[in-house]
């Protein structure tokens, strides 16, 4: 017995052994590799866009990312789609001149109108002539955008009685109130079983713990994006890039804090005719400016 006890003694010793260790040579290879990810993105933007415009030729005159495509491929990247931070842990933001800054186009977990809802909506089109709202702008086309009728802020309920709440697990939901709805004709508009209060119409699972869907919850999406090595905005003046910015990583729950504080917003996009989702999560430029710990070249 008292052998037994001494080779399982031996074995959990070193099993924390193997732990320090590999601690250790992690600590090691971003010492080695990853913190110089900073300086080799400063040598990049120094040497292939500091001091230029963006060339567009070639791209289609509506795709708005078009400037952000030219910066990925001069500092080597090819434009994707995934949510990983785009270099060596660092997760790369582009100057806008909306004033915002998007932290992800990240779509909900769960729709009312997803396949097989107890609602029989077929799609996200008759979603919108419930939920959203013509647009006199585009011949009347529906739209689900903010503050109206989507919701921008938690915790604030709008003319249409949509509303962001956060449950008690950190879980991103939008939520339809009919009674707190203050369209003059909702009755005529609003089906018999949507006639109610409470109504979940959109879900983002907060921590991956509690995610009982097939899409990644928005502690994932963080982490992956943010919670690597930190993020960086290539930034313009005049339409010349002039200098690029670092920020510290951010974990899940501090993209929480900022979304209680109303400094992250969601900034939905979706309108009739087209099935994606375009659920961005946004915040001012100003915000952003207050999380930059350092910029490149310094001002002299």
């Amino acid at each position: 017995m008292k052998l037994i006890d001494v080779k399982s003694e031996y074995k959990f010793s070193g099993l924390i052994f193997l732990k320090k260790v590999f601690y250790y040579l992690t600590r090691i290879y971003k010492n080695i590799f990853m913190d110089n990810g900073k300086d080799k993105l400063k040598k990049i933007f120094l040497e292939k866009v500091y001091g230029k415009t963006p060339n567009i030729d070639g791209y289609n005159k509506n795709f708005r990312g078009a400037k952000g495509h030219w910066l990925e491929k001069q500092m080597g990247k090819k434009p994707d789609s995934d949510n990983n931070a785009d270099f060596w842990g660092w997760e790369c933001k582009n100057h806008t001149t909306s004033g915002k800054t998007t932290w992800g186009d990240w779509s909900a977990n769960e729709y009312i109108f997803d396949k097989g809802n107890t609602y029989n909506l077929k799609n996200n089109d008759e979603f919108m002539l419930l939920f959203g709202r013509p647009n006199p702008n585009k011949n009347n086309r529906y739209a689900w955008t903010g503050p109206n009728p989507s919701p921008k802020y938690l915790n604030q309920i709008n003319e249409f009685g949509q509303i962001i709440v956060l449950d008690e697990y950190l879980n991103v939901l939008i939520k339809y109130y009919y009674s707190k709805d203050q369209r003059y004709n909702k009755a005529k508009i609003m089906p018999k079983s949507l006639q109610t209060d409470d109504l979940i119409l959109a879900k983002w699972y907060g921590y991956e713990k509690y995610n009982i869907s097939n899409k990644s919850a928005l502690e994932t999406k963080v982490h992956q994006k943010f919670n690597q090595e930190g993020w960086f905005k290539c930034s313009m003046e005049n339409n010349i890039y002039n200098k690029i910015v670092f920020g510290e990583p951010v974990r899940f729950e501090t993209w929480i804090e900022y979304l209680k504080t109303g400094d992250i917003y969601f900034d939905s996009g979706m309108y009739h005719g087209n099935y994606r989702k375009y659920s961005k999560w946004r915040s001012n430029n100003d915000f952003w400016e207050k999380l930059i710990t350092e910029e490149y070249p310094k001002k002299t």
